[in-house]
């Protein structure tokens, strides 16, 4: 009987994981343009109202980007008068980060966009059951 190399499956399903990761912020990008959002604004306002991240640090850390690029996408989205900055009272070095009612309201949008378009175009024909269970095997790869 023939035992299956287990390291060499990781390869080829690294590459679908990142293709499907490609054609996700493909999908993003494309939809939430015409909201004037790009996919890495849409996540730090997704990560500040779903995850009650209202630190920079933390967001970086959370989506894995730099602190020069979130220091950059922190005074893009304020410009837009998406989020506001606050001092953080338990460390005047830092700020803390809440939506506006101009962010929440098009993260809003940006939901619906993701729920009626991006949504099911990621799924395809997949069936409720097969959704489902990739979303189980998915989760159990994580840490």
């Amino acid at each position: 009987m023939h035992n299956l190399n287990t390291e060499s499956l990781g390869i080829p399903l690294a590459k679908l994981i990142g293709l499907a990761h490609l054609q996700k912020e493909r999908l993003l990008n494309q939809y939430l343009a015409p909201l004037g959002m790009s996919s890495a604004q849409f996540k730090v306002l997704a990560a500040i109202h779903y995850y009650d991240m209202n630190s920079p640090v933390e967001i970086c850390n959370y989506l894995s980007i730099n602190a020069g690029s979130m220091t950059r996408m922190v005074e893009r989205l304020v410009k837009k008068m998406l989020i506001e900055k606050q001092p953080n009272p338990e460390d005047k070095r830092s700020v803390l980060l809440n939506l506006t009612s101009t962010g929440e309201s098009l993260l809003k949008q940006c939901m619906d966009t993701m729920d009626n378009d991006v949504g099911p175009l990621l799924v395809g024909d997949l069936s409720v059951k097969e959704v489902e269970q990739l979303s189980a095997l998915l989760t159990r790869l994580l840490p």
